[in-house]
């Protein structure tokens, strides 16, 4: 049985990777939808590739039931400078929750649980930066006490009459809302105020 395809995007690495998947045998991949946020492009790509259906939202493409939808996600992000980022999540894999940045002097790891680590490798080194005892209290999730450092560093900031942080300003905060919301609607994740 053939494997279905969606192609997601009607950008120049997506027509090459469908260039590619046509030149494979359509007994094992078959092109069978693309969307992209513009539906008169993803006509255009579709007929350019000839591919069956084309849908102006990727939500509709993640409806479709000729195309699996993956429940893995990786997001690559690029940089001013050459810089580029990515992260990859799912839903049903159980991933490392570490973070890694490489550049030309070196890498450095957060160790696992990333989004509140307490263990730091730089260039090989391994560093602790062990939390507050929090004796007979239960936190939901890991490292729960590590919060401490956020509600310590709004009371610092508000005693120094700042309306922000100078380490995670306002628009720092916003751009990570606005590419996890860019990253949400391009797999198709709908919530129910979004149809408002």
């Amino acid at each position: 049985m053939a494997l279905r395809w969606g192609i997601v995007s009607a950008g120049l690495i997506s027509s090459d990777f469908t260039t590619m998947l046509r030149m494979l045998p359509r007994s094992e991949h078959q092109v069978v939808a693309v969307a992209a946020r513009d539906l008169s492009r993803a006509k255009e790509f579709a007929k350019k590739h000839d591919i069956p259906k084309a849908y102006g939202s990727y939500e509709e493409l993640a409806k479709d039931p000729d195309v699996g939808v993956d429940d893995t996600v990786t997001v690559i992000l690029q940089y001013p400078g050459g810089v580029h980022g990515s992260f990859t999540c799912s839903i049903s894999a159980q991933l490392a929750n570490t973070v890694s940045v490489s550049g030309t002097k070196g890498m450095a790891q957060l160790l696992n649980p990333c989004w509140s680590p307490t263990e730091l490798v730089v260039k090989g080194e391994h560093k602790e930066f062990p939390l507050p005892p929090a004796p007979g209290k239960e936190f939901n999730f890991t490292n729960g006490m590590g919060m401490c450092y956020e509600a310590k560093h709004v009371r610092e900031c508000l005693q120094k009459g700042l309306k922000e942080s100078p380490v995670i300003p306002l628009v720092e905060s916003e751009l990570l809302a606005d590419i996890l919301e860019e990253v949400r609607k391009a797999i198709g994740i709908t919530f129910p105020q979004d149809k408002c």
